[in-house]
This record gives structure tokens, C-alpha cells and sequence, in this order.
């Protein structure tokens, strides 16, 4: 009789977990990642947007070459985002860089990263418009309090970049880094 009952309550508890689970992937795969994509698809004309977790990490693909205003697109997809999957979760624009394109940003991130560590926001725009203007690529540069959005267009290829405006020396000093003279 105590085995029969056993077997009733285990069978039970597997029962629960299948129907609990199922149900958190139904909502999460149905409810949660494709609403996200409808949502994401009415900013941008995306031609793949995947959504990946890893280890309660989410990652945010989005493939698009024709995104007119970057800065805003991004801003109200990250929004978007973070509302369904949280602040840890990352978004990546997908691009097609072209080795053009790619040296050319490698120059570029150098006078970026120089204008975030100064503060000299006008010098860097200056200088990276110039620097793509000299190669022949078209350079959309704007930025918000909290990232620089970098666009390079060229007959081949596109590249997005999102870099963060954090100041690497005051960010070192919250986390209890000392400054070496």
C-alpha cells in the first residue's frame, strides 16, 4: 500500500515538473522571444533578429543594412529589450564589414576611446569624420550620455559599433583601483 502511494507521489511530482517547465519554455518561446521580435521588427527593417540564452544571459542578433537613424533605433530596441529580458542582456547589431571598413575602424577607436579618456567630443567627431572622408566612407557619429554610435557605410559592406562612454580611469577608481603615478 506505502509503495503504491509512493509511486503516486513521485509520478505526481514528474507530472508537475513536465507541466511546469513546458509551460515556462511555451511562454518564454511564444510569449516572450517572439513578441520581442514583433516589437523589434516594427523599429527596424531587420532581415534576422535571433535571440539566443546561454546560461541566463541573453544575447540580441539583429541583422539590418538599412537603419537611417542608428542612435534611435537602438536606444528603443535596447528599451525593448531589457523590459523583456533584463539589463544583463546584450544586443548586437550584425553588419557586413568589409577589411576597409574594419581597419578603418581600428584607426577610428583610438580617437574614440581619446575623446571619451579627454572629454574632447568635438575634436574626435572631427577627426574620425575626416579620417572616413580621407578613405572614401560615409560616417554617421553621434552619442548620448551613455554611448558613442558609430555608422561606416562604403559601396561593399556596413559597420555598427556601440561603444560605451564610460571613463575607464573613474571606473577603476569606483571598483577600488589606485592610480599609479
Amino acid at each position: 500500500m506505502n509503495q503504491i502511494r509512493l509511486m503516486t507521489v513521485i509520478c505526481a511530482l514528474i507530472l508537475t515538473l513536465c507541466v511546469l517547465f513546458g509551460g515556462y519554455y511555451l511562454y518564454d518561446r511564444y510569449f516572450i522571444r517572439d513578441g520581442l521580435r514583433e516589437q523589434i521588427s516594427q523599429l527596424v527593417k531587420a532581415e534576422e533578429i535571433n535571440i539566443e540564452k546561454q546560461d541566463n544571459l541573453s544575447t540580441v542578433l539583429i541583422r539590418s543594412s538599412e537603419i537611417e537613424d542608428f542612435q534611435n533605433v537602438y536606444q528603443k530596441t535596447a528599451k525593448l529589450v531589457y523590459q523583456s529580458l533584463g539589463p544583463q542582456a546584450e544586443i548586437i547589431f550584425l553588419d557586413e564589414r568589409t577589411e576597409n571598413l574594419s581597419l578603418l575602424y581600428e584607426e577610428c577607436s583610438f580617437i574614440i576611446h581619446e575623446g571619451i579618456a579627454t572629454g574632447k567630443f568635438r575634436d574626435m567627431r572631427t577627426q574620425v569624420l575626416n579620417l572616413a572622408d580621407q578613405e572614401g566612407v560615409q560616417c554617421d557619429l553621434t552619442m548620448d550620455s551613455f554611448n558613442i554610435y558609430l555608422v561606416l557605410r562604403d559601396e561593399e559592406g556596413y559597420l555598427y559599433e556601440v561603444i560605451p562612454r564610460i571613463n575607464q580611469l573613474d571606473e577603476w577608481e569606483k571598483l577600488g583601483g589606485d592610480m599609479i603615478d
